[in-house]
C-alpha cells in the first residue's frame, strides 16, 4: 500500500478515529519496547498502574478495534498480534470496557503458531471471528 492510498483511507476519518488512530499508532511502540524489556506479566502491571484518564461516554468498540488494528498496520515494524491486543485492551479499560487478552496455540503444517487476541461480550475484536475455533487457549488473561 502506497502513502496516497493510506492518506486517502486516513482522510476519511472522523474526529473521534483520528483520535483513536493516533493515539494507537503513538502506544504501539511503547507497549513493544515494554513487552521486549519486561516480558507479559511486566507490561500488563505497569499498563495497570498507569492507566489512561477514564471517559464515561459510550463508544463504538468495534471501531476503536479497528483504528487499532489499522494503527498496527501502519506501523510495521513494531507490530504483533500480542502488542496490538494489550494495546486494545488497555485502550478499552479507559472506556470501562470489560474485555478480555486471549492467547492461544496451534499446529499448523507441521508447525506451532501462537497468537493472541482481545474478546469483548463472546467476541473477537478487530481479528478473525474463527480464532476460537483453530486456537487453543492457554488461559485467560486478565
Amino acid at each position: 500500500m502506497t502513502w496516497g492510498q493510506k492518506w486517502r483511507t486516513l482522510r476519511g476519518f472522523s474526529r473521534q478515529d483520528w483520535g483513536w488512530f493516533c493515539l494507537a499508532y503513538g502506544l504501539l511502540p511503547v507497549v513493544a519496547v515494554l513487552l521486549q524489556w519486561g516480558g507479559l506479566r511486566r507490561t500488563q502491571g505497569l499498563l495497570a498502574r498507569y492507566p489512561l484518564p477514564k471517559v464515561d461516554r459510550p463508544i463504538a468498540v468495534p471501531r476503536l478495534a479497528a483504528m487499532v488494528m489499522l494503527a498496527d498496520r501502519y506501523s510495521r515494524p513494531w507490530s504483533n498480534c500480542l502488542r496490538r491486543s494489550l494495546l486494545l485492551l488497555y485502550l478499552l479499560q479507559r472506556y470501562r470496557i470489560t474485555a478480555s487478552l486471549k492467547i492461544g496455540m496451534r499446529r499448523h503444517r507441521g508447525v506451532m503458531e501462537s497468537h493472541a487476541w482481545v474478546e469483548w461480550q463472546g467476541k473477537v475484536l478487530g481479528d478473525r471471528a474463527d480464532l476460537v475455533e483453530t486456537y487453543q487457549v492457554f488461559q485467560p488473561f486478565k
